[in-house]
Formats: structure tokens, sequence, C-alpha cells
């Protein structure tokens, strides 16, 4: 009986490594080389080509996106972007731009040709010197992110709908519009590693909107002490309190601080007071920033840049940011900026 379930057991596998499968395959002109298929900086196989042609094999437990090179460095005339998805995918050059070539064969694949070459045409009617600048506008601002929501739309069932919800989140799509757009997408989909960011994201960020109550954090400040926001929100001498992140790398950021800075004088014997968190990983250059500028509001750090405990509690994607909460704890404005912060201290304290 056990030698029985054994057996069954590695049919399953085999089964599912057999559904899992891809190949990557194409043809290339001149001498026999070596190519390569990356992921990020590493090399994640390789293979030679016979007679110009050439085939890599491989299991995909997971869709991904790599690059085919003929160079382990990308320095080559070969690029390629490849989804690795179970399926034949065949690279093909393309018919418009020498050296460029596609993947194809598969859905993410074959969606994303269309989609470049579709991106491309409104691209070169956007450079012609006879397009008209309203059209111009129009291409910039509305059929370009048409297009990639149509992308969206149409390979909700695809790795490549995943990439393009990702890109369509940074624009104008609200967190509960993300959190629906989502539920669209076949469970599959759902349970991709960038799906499931996107998800965590928009629910942190819907828990972080204005009305919210506000996510106790705590960081340690130059002299290594604890201090929890809670502690400040909770000081009866606070009565709204900024939650500001930042980092001295962050040309923006400093930018802000001189704006930081009168609100604070105008404000703070007021009941006005500003907790920073900054995105930095050099204690020294961290340091340097608030001498010099004379940053006098409360400083932590924990050194981890967007890793920071903090910036993912508060879904912070992008710096500056920043959070005003009253004295009961709730979140009453959003990425204040320049001028803002003062203003609306004013409306509140005078």
């Amino acid at each position: 009986m056990r030698r029985f379930l054994i057996l069954v057991a590695a049919a399953l596998l085999c089964s599912c490594a057999g559904r899992n499968r891809y190949t990557v395959e194409g043809t290339v002109v001149g001498d026999d080389r070596t190519l390569y298929l990356c992921e990020g900086d590493s090399i994640c196989d390789s293979t030679r080509t016979d007679n110009g042609a050439y085939r890599f094999r491989g299991s995909a437990d997971r869709p991904r996106i790599v690059m085919l090179y003929d160079a382990p460095d990308g320095s080559g005339a070969l690029h390629a972007i490849v989804i690795l998805e179970p399926g034949q995918i065949v690279i093909v050059p393309d018919s418009t731009d020498e050296g460029r070539f596609f993947a194809t064969g598969t859905p993410s694949n074959d969606a994303f040709k269309h989609y470049a070459e579709m991106q491309e045409a409104l691209v070169e009617e956007f450079r012609n010197p006879a397009t008209s600048e309203e059209r111009r506008v129009e291409i910039a601002q509305q059929e370009m992110l048409g297009l990639v929501r149509r992308m969206v739309q149409e390979n909700r069932d695809n790795f490549f709908g995943v990439q393009m919800l990702s890109q369509a989140s940074t624009y104008d799509l609200s967190e509960q519009e993300l959190l629906d757009e989502i539920s669209l997408f076949t469970p599959e989909m759902q349970q991709t590693e960038q799906m499931v960011r996107l998800k965590e994201r928009a629910e942190l960020q819907i828990r972080t909107a204005v009305g919210q109550p506000y996510i106790d954090i705590s960081q340690p400040d130059a002299d290594g002490k604890e201090i929890s926001l809670r502690s400040v929100v909770e000081n009866p001498a606070n009565k709204y309190v900024l939650l500001d992140f930042w980092a001295s790398w962050c040309g923006p950021c400093m930018g802000e601080v001189p704006h930081l800075k009168k609100a604070y004088d105008a404000f703070h014997e007021k009941g006005f007071e500003i907790y920073g968190v900054s995105l930095d990983s050099n204690r020294d250059k961290w340091l340097a920033a608030i001498r010099k500028n004379d940053m006098k509001w409360i400083q932590v750090c924990s050194f981890e840049e967007f890793d920071n405990q903090a910036a993912r509690e508060y879904a912070i994607r992008s710096i500056p940011s920043n959070l005003l909460i009253d004295h009961e704890g709730k979140i009453v404005a959003k990425n204040l900026r320049g001028e803002e912060l003062c203003e609306k201290m004013a409306e509140l304290l005078d």
C-alpha cells in the first residue's frame, strides 16, 4: 500500500511538472554563440546555438519576466523581454525594428507584443512633425493611459494583465478601484506575488486614508531611544502631529524643509508637532541633514530605506509623504505640500 501511494505521488508530481513546462526557442544569424536568460542581475539559464537555432527548457512554477541576451551583461545585439510561463515560447524578430525581438506563443507574451506594437504606433504619431499639438496632448494624456486600461481589461487571465494593472495603479486608480480590479482577475492571477502585493498595499492605503485612525509605530531617535508615534499623539501639549516621511538623499524632501520649518516655528507653541521618519540608510548623512537644516522636531530612523517598518505600515511608495493626525488619533489630511501645510495649520489652530 505504501509503495502504491509513493507511485501515485510521483505520478502527480510529474503531471504537475509537465503542465508547468516551457520552451523558449528561436534562431539567430551569425556565428554560434551562448545565449542567456537573465532575471535581474542573475543568469537563470544559458544555452549554445546550433547553426543559429537555440532552445531553452524549464519549469515555470510561477510566471516571471526575464531577458534573453547574447551577452551575460546585456551588452550584445540580442535583447528580448520574455514572460516565462508554461507553453512553447518562440522568439521572433520585429519586422519594423532590426535588432528588436518579441516573445510569442503564450497568452502573456502575445499580449505584450500586441501592446508594444500599439504603443509604438502612438509614439510614432506623437513624434511625427505633422501631428498637431492638440493631438499630441490627446495621445499623452488620454490614449496612452487608455491603452494601459484596455490591456488590463483584455488580459485578466494572464500575467501580462497583472503587470498592466501594476502600471495602471500608479495613475488615477483609487485604492478601492484597485481592489475592485483585482477581484476581476482569475483566481490563479490573484495569487501571483505581484497581485498579492498590490492588494496588500491597497488595503493598507485604505487603512491610512483621511478619516481613519492612525497606526502606531516606534523608531529610534539619534540617541537610540525608541519614540512611539502614540506617545507624541497622546501628549496633551500636541493638538496635531504631522507624520512626515523623508530622506536626506531625496531632493524634493529637502525642498519641503523650509515649509516644514515655517509651519513648525509658527504653530509649535499652539500645539503642532512633527514626527519625522527618515528613510535614510546612512546615519551620518541623516544627522548632517538635520543639523544643516536646523530641523528641530522629533526625528527617528531605522536606516532601512523603504524596508522601514513605518513605511510599510503606511504603504509609503514615494517621498516626501506626510499625514496630519489630530489629538483624537484620526488622520485629517495627507500630503500637505508647500504652503498647503501652513494654510491648513492656520485653519485649524488660529
